[in-house]
Parts: structure tokens; sequence; C-alpha cells
């Protein structure tokens, strides 16, 4: 057997993608896009319309929507919007949700 095939053991792409986005801080990148992109996906695309901006930061989801009207609505159901942005990541990463 030669030194290369001792030193290398093939692994599935999938075993090594994980390692790489396994690792903390890139973990941490991945799962904040997830959470922002989730968004998105739970409110729907009206709602999305007058979205400007989506971040996370500790715990918190920081949502910039442009319309006043809208903004006090979503506000009125924010904890659901929270409980279902929570059970589609899977997690309870979101601790509150700020509308600015």
């Amino acid at each position: 057997m030669s030194d290369f095939q001792k030193k290398f053991d093939p692994k599935p792409i999938k075993s090594v993608l994980q390692d790489i986005v396994g690792q903390k801080s890139l973990k941490k990148g991945v799962q904040n896009v997830r959470i922002c992109n989730s968004w998105g996906e739970i409110v729907g695309e009206n709602v999305m319309k007058y979205t400007d901006e989506v971040r996370f930061s500790h715990n918190i989801l920081y949502v910039k929507i442009h319309s006043a009207p809208l903004k006090m609505e979503l506000n009125y159901g924010i904890e659901n919007l929270k409980q279902k942005l929570n059970n589609h990541l899977g997690l309870e990463v979101i601790q509150k949700i700020v509308l600015i």
C-alpha cells in the first residue's frame, strides 16, 4: 500500500461539509443566515415586500419594516411569530423580535 493511501481515507463529501460547517465560527454564521431567511418563509411574500432588513444578534431578531401600519399589525402577533420561527428552525434560539 502506498504512503498516499495510508494517510488519506476517503470520506463522503456530506461528512466533510458537516465537519467544516460544524466549526463554531462558521456554524454561527450559517445559523444567522438560516434564521434571517426563515423570516420570509414564515411571514410570506406580502410582508417581505415591506421588509427592508433582517438581522440576528444576541438571540434577538431585528426586522426593519417600512410600513407603520404593518409594523403595528405585526406587533400584535409578535409572540406568535417568535414561536412559529422557533418551531420552523427546530430550536428555541429567538428570544425576542424587535420591529424597527
